[in-house]
């Protein structure tokens, strides 16, 4: 009984038969029929092995809100070490835009601490003024200003950044960050206007601090910068995924720049 449904020794099951399969090459043959095919079939055989794409292949990003609806935004860990590494310039009298994030974080032996905002709304907000017009900043007032993921959102860059710089002391410090791989702001799409690229954030500071002593730098990978527009949290990745530096992918760009004393 067993050996008529298997079928004998050496023969095919009737009731299970052989199934040829082709090889991988075979099938790529078959597919790539064509003048156009042969030439995707010439680069398919550089291929070693497909992309497991996995819970990526999607045309939508698992969040709008950078992954801070998931966990911390990716883009907050190189921030924070931005300032972190800087914190011995945060001190003295200081400028913080919208909230004294960073510098009740990272600061010390703070003597006073002034928020900017254009939005009257805010009820942290010191001064109030748009970064746009020029001379709303008090002269070589603060020590340090510390300006977190603004510069993106100005209609005149030149004229925000020389408001900022001028109203440092002789021998303070201007500490920016702004993006290079990140998506639309959902809360500002009729005012997110620009990305810098490392030279491109250098370029537009020498134009307008005169005089300024410069530092640019610049974080990210391609992996981070997939995943930060993907909308993956900073917990969902491996710490060491943030310890790699590629300069092909800087999803974050920083500047100290420090008036001269």
């Amino acid at each position: 009984m067993r050996r008529d449904r298997l079928g004998a020794r050496g023969e095919k099951s009737k009731m299970y038969p052989t199934r040829s399969f082709a090889s991988p090459k075979s099938r790529r043959k078959r597919f790539c029929s064509g003048v156009e095919g042969g030439e995707l079939l010439r680069q398919l055989d550089g291929v070693i092995a497909p992309v497991r794409w996995g819970s990526l292949r999607r045309t939508r990003p698992l969040s709008v809100r950078w992954g801070s609806d998931r966990g911390t935004a990716i883009d907050r860990v190189y921030i924070n070490r931005f300032f972190e590494r800087h914190s011995n310039y945060i001190q003295g009298v200081l400028l913080e835009v919208q909230g004294p994030v960073y510098s009740e974080r990272y600061g010390s032996n703070i003597t006073k601490t002034e928020i900017l905002d254009i939005d009257p709304r805010n009820m942290l907000a010191t001064i109030v003024a748009d970064l746009n017009d020029r001379d709303v900043l008090p002269k070589e007032m603060f020590d340090c200003v510390v300006v977190p993921q603004t510069i993106q959102y100005l209609t005149d860059q030149v004229t925000g950044l020389k408001n900022l710089y001028d109203s440092i002391k002789p021998g303070g410090v201007l500490l920016v960050t702004a993006p290079f791989i990140q998506k639309i702001d959902h809360n500002g799409e009729d005012a997110d206007r620009m990305r810098f690229s490392p030279l491109a954030l250098k370029e537009l500071i020498e134009t307008s601090c005169d005089g300024a002593e410069i530092e640019v730098e610049s974080f990210g990978n391609v992996l981070t910068s997939i995943a930060f527009l993907m909308g993956i949290s900073a917990e969902e990745m491996r710490p060491e995924d943030f310890d790699v530096f590629d300069p092909a992918y800087p999803m974050l760009v920083t500047a100290r720049v420090r008036r001269p004393s």
